[in-house]
């Protein structure tokens, strides 16, 4: 008998696996819990875009800015009202997931965007921010002369 491709079966476990499996979703939680919120980067010719999902964040929640070489942007949750903290307080929790506390993220700037030429846009909770690559660094095409 070979013993190096001898098998090894492991009993199923289906309440084990499945806790396995709720715990694997609560860590993903945490993880975009803390750092704030979830962004997607592309880029083309004549710019880099990003798009990163604000639920229930308004443009007015939302701020986008430029510190040296990084793009920053940070949203801030509204306190809650008198109303809504004395409803709370006699309310009893069974799951609370929805992370409260300002959000914030900042990203690395590559160096052929134009800083000064940075766009945002709020759509439906996501944010979209356009960053347009200098001139300079935009390809272009050089004329061929001759026959």
């Amino acid at each position: 008998m070979n013993y190096l491709t001898t098998k090894t079966y492991r009993p199923v476990n289906l309440i084990n696996d499945m806790d396995r499996m709720f715990n694997h979703l609560y860590e993903n939680t945490k993880v975009h819990a803390a750092r704030g919120f979830a962004a997607d980067i592309t880029e083309d010719a004549e710019e880099y875009r990003i798009l990163a999902d604000m639920p229930g964040f308004t443009a007015a929640d939302v701020d986008v800015r430029v510190e040296d070489n990084l793009l920053v942007i940070e949203a801030k949750v509204l306190e809650n009202t008198a109303e809504e903290s004395q409803a709370a307080d006699k309310t009893s929790w069974h799951l609370k997931e929805r992370v409260q506390g300002d959000r914030k993220r900042s990203f690395l700037l590559p160096e052929d965007v134009d800083k000064n030429a940075v766009e945002a846009q709020m759509n439906d909770g996501v944010l979209t921010v356009l960053l347009k690559k200098k001139p300079e660094a935009k390809p272009f095409s050089i004329k061929v002369n001759g026959k």
